[in-house]
Order: C-alpha cells, then sequence, then structure tokens
C-alpha cells in the first residue's frame, strides 16, 4: 500500500495562495456587482418613466373629473330651471282651475237659484 506523503509547505506559500483564490473570488464577487448596478439602473429607468406616465395620467384624470364635474353642474342648474318651470306652470294651471272652479261654483249657484225664483213665482 502506497501512502502519499505530505509536504510541509511554507507558510508565505499558503499565505499566498489563499491571497490568489481570495483575489479570484473577489474578482468574481466585484463583476456580479456590477451586473446588479447595471439591473438596478435599468430598473431606475423603467421606473423613471412609470413615475412620467402616472403623472400624465394623474393630470387626464383631474381635468376629465373637472369636466365631469362642469358638466354635472351645469345639467344640475338645468334640471333646477326645468323644475322650477314646471313648478310655475303646474302652480299657474292650479290657479286657473281654481278660478275656473269658483266660476263654476257662482254660475251653478246662480243657475240654482234662478230656476228656484222661477218655481217660487
Amino acid at each position: 500500500m502506497l501512502m502519499q506523503t505530505m509536504q510541509e509547505r511554507p507558510p508565505d506559500m499558503k499565505i499566498d495562495r489563499l491571497k490568489e483564490r481570495m483575489d479570484e473570488r473577489f474578482d468574481h464577487v466585484d463583476e456580479r456587482f456590477r451586473q446588479v448596478e447595471t439591473r438596478f439602473d435599468q430598473v431606475d429607468t423603467r421606473f423613471q418613466g412609470l413615475e412620467a406616465d402616472i403623472r400624465e395620467l394623474r393630470a387626464e384624470q383631474n381635468a376629465g373629473v373637472k369636466e365631469l364635474r362642469s358638466e354635472f353642474q351645469a345639467n344640475t342648474e338645468q334640471l333646477r330651471d326645468d323644475f322650477k318651470a314646471a313648478h310655475r306652470e303646474l302652480r299657474d294651471d292650479n290657479r286657473a282651475m281654481n278660478r275656473n272652479m269658483v266660476f263654476c261654483f257662482f254660475s251653478l249657484t246662480s243657475l240654482f237659484l234662478a230656476y228656484a225664483g222661477f218655481q217660487l213665482s
């Protein structure tokens, strides 16, 4: 059976090898960080575009809401005016009907009194 013997390396050689390996790993980590930074820059650019789109949509929405409010107020005023006009017409019609009813009452009363006067004579 063969056994491999361990060779003793000087400590400086071990440290140098460790340093090389660490430098390799840190280079790899640095490269990954550069990739992540690039991705974050892309995400930041996209978020800036989204913020601009959101501002534009908010402006359009506010303009639309203002337009709808003004239309609603105009329609409400028109509806109120229509109700007032209809109320005036009904009130005038009511007055005319009351006037006609009073006229009919006095006319019928006159007729009954005239008829009763003819019956008595």
